[in-house]
């Protein structure tokens, strides 16, 4: 199975969040809060994309995490490449660490190239899509009309919080 880790979603999430609020600063404590996550993991995560300049870290008593550059400068593959390091489809594809021993099989692989070329395309893709990309699609999702017992009720995320039961 193809999957990126929990680490990753939540960075996906937690730039997300900085990008629909551009210019204020957000603190790992309120993203963690609103969105549910391990405080210490988005910590970790957020420390991890403010070194690979994704984000900016203000210190102190005010201080926060606020996009290094625009969502639209912020690409998938970007953001799991700093969560995850290089992508790789599989151990012949994709950047190699210089201790990475890499496939046995390389050698003798009848579908190394046609797996090479796949790589080759799903980073395309992931390089193309951005997290204004991203943001866009999730407000599209949100203003979509809802029924409920046939009344049209406009979905705002006021209506989504109402509606998610809360874990105490």
């Amino acid at each position: 199975m193809f999957a990126l880790t929990r680490k990753t979603d939540y960075a996906i999430i937690a730039l997300s969040h900085m990008a629909q609020n551009p210019g204020l600063l957000c603190t790992a404590r309120e993203i963690a809060d609103k969105f549910r996550m391990p405080p210490a993991l988005l910590m970790n995560v957020l420390k991890t994309m403010s070194q690979r300049e994704l984000v900016r870290s203000i210190r102190g008593a005010k201080g926060g995490y606020t996009l290094a550059m625009s969502a639209e400068e912020v690409t998938l593959a970007s953001i799991i490449e700093a969560v995850e390091g290089p992508i790789r489809l599989t151990l012949c594809s994709g950047q190699r660490e210089p201790e990475d021993p890499g496939c046995d099989l390389f050698d003798l692989c009848p579908v190394k190239r046609p797996i090479q070329g796949i790589h080759e395309k799903l980073t395309g893709f992931l390089q193309q899509v951005t997290l204004a990309d991203i943001v866009r699609e999730a407000n599209e999702e949100r203003s979509v009309p809802l029924s409920v017992e046939g009344e049209i009720l406009e979905r705002t995320p006021a209506f989504a919080e109402s509606r998610t039961p809360r874990m105490n």
